[in-house]
């Protein structure tokens, strides 16, 4: 099609009392950003992302308890609406499924690619614990449920005849259990997962290796 211009502006807003407030063993972190395309280019669009983040330590601050909720939508006015601008939900958000594993899906003519959704939510439970190993390991468990969905195409341009599945989304839930370990190259999170509930057309990732990011 071409070369395609973006422009925008967006900003992000945090307010945080886990690492700073008064309380050392509660807390919790809200964010919220939006990003406007449409300062110059080819698209107008809106795109909006809501995480809240509570969480307590308990068991003489051995164990911390982490309840999760985030959300975003992308709200479109001009251009066209790609793949690359919508939500394609990966194991840093939802774990059990590849990046894109979730969501609408094109199936037309034998293929299988993920399309992404205008719209996404994604909650998770998790607990993380000592292993009863040295401190010096750097080593400990933890569990977790993720439940989560995307979906929506509206303002996306599908050619007639397409084979679409999944537009109108569906929640997956899933569960699995985590190794925290503390390396020289920073800190690894090892997952095994279980879809209690998904699509016959998911992308499963039933074990993953990452770098440990902040929650």
């Amino acid at each position: 099609q071409g070369a395609l211009f973006s422009s925008g502006l967006g900003y992000t807003y945090t307010f945080d009392t886990i690492d700073t407030g008064l309380d050392p063993t509660a807390g919790v972190r809200l964010q919220f950003s939006q990003d406007f395309a449409g300062l110059g280019g080819d698209v107008t669009s809106v795109t909006t992302v809501a995480r809240a983040v509570g969480q307590k330590k308990v068991r003489n601050e051995e164990v911390t308890l982490r309840a999760t909720l985030q959300g975003g939508a992308l709200a479109w006015s001009e251009g066209n609406n790609r793949v690359s601008d919508r939500f394609l939900i990966g194991p840093s958000i939802m774990r059990g499924f590849e990046t894109g594993g979730i969501g609408p899906r094109d199936q037309s003519n034998g293929s299988d690619d993920s399309l992404g959704g205008n719209l996404f939510v994604v909650g998770s439970l998790e607990a993380e614990f000592p292993l009863g190993l040295p401190e010096e390991y750097g080593i400990s468990g933890g569990v977790f449920y993720d439940v989560g969905n995307v979906w929506n195409l509206d303002d996306v341009e599908i050619p007639l005849g397409s084979s679409i599945v999944g537009e109108s989304g569906s929640f997956r839930h899933v569960i699995g259990v985590s190794l925290f370990w503390d390396t020289p190259v920073g800190p690894l999170q090892f997952n095994v997962s279980k879809a209690l509930k998904k699509e016959d057309y998911d992308e499963e990732q039933k074990f993953e290796v990452t770098l440990r990011t902040d929650f």
